[in-house]
């Protein structure tokens, strides 16, 4: 599956340190690395504004974010179906998810995005190392991986879709509708 994210380094992915800041899917304890992709590609810029509570034409267009396109092997995710308390403020439910599902061994989890309603994140347990996306996919975590946008500001018109900190998440999952492509 294609997967994209934003990351402003060399690389979009943890190979060897974990972070130690936690998130939506990990609590910043774990040994490893937790890894968060995004299934629609603007995912990425609205996880960034969401973050970062950027709720303005002119703060989104200020975004110089750097997007990766990758690609997934979807064998070891669980499919995780919606839930109203997987997209809410409080994560620890998420939380709780990813430590169960690690115990139970996966490699990641395909579930509902709490950024962009409607739409579905990959989030992956465990070091990945990226590789060229037109280089033969060598070892078990390498993910053939592109940069497909430079400096690139966040679609203005993704704004009232995002579901911002402090916005009521939907009682059951939204449909999502594309926003309009104007600048």
């Amino acid at each position: 599956m294609i997967c994209f994210r934003a990351a402003n380094y060399r690389t979009p992915l943890r190979s060897l340190v974990p972070e130690t800041v936690g998130a939506r899917y990990h609590r910043g304890t774990e040994a490893e690395p937790t890894q968060y992709l995004a299934l629609h590609p603007l995912g990425p810029a609205a996880e960034m504004l969401r973050n970062r509570d950027l709720r303005t034409p002119e703060q989104a267009r200020a975004l110089e974010l750097r997007i990766w396109a990758l690609e997934i092997a979807e064998e070891g995710l669980v499919e995780v179906t919606f839930a109203p308390e997987l997209v809410t403020d409080d994560v620890e439910p998420c939380r709780r998810l990813a430590d169960r599902l690690r115990a139970d061994g996966a490699r990641g989890a395909v579930v509902p995005s709490a950024a962009l309603p409607g739409t579905r994140n990959v989030v992956l347990f465990g070091a990945r190392t990226a590789a060229p996306w037109q280089a033969a996919v060598v070892g078990a975590f390498d993910v053939r991986t592109s940069i497909a946008g430079e400096n690139s500001e966040a679609l203005v018109a993704l704004l009232p879709q995002v579901r911002f900190r402090g916005r009521r998440p939907p009682d059951a999952e939204p449909l999502f509708r594309e926003p309009s492509w104007a600048r």
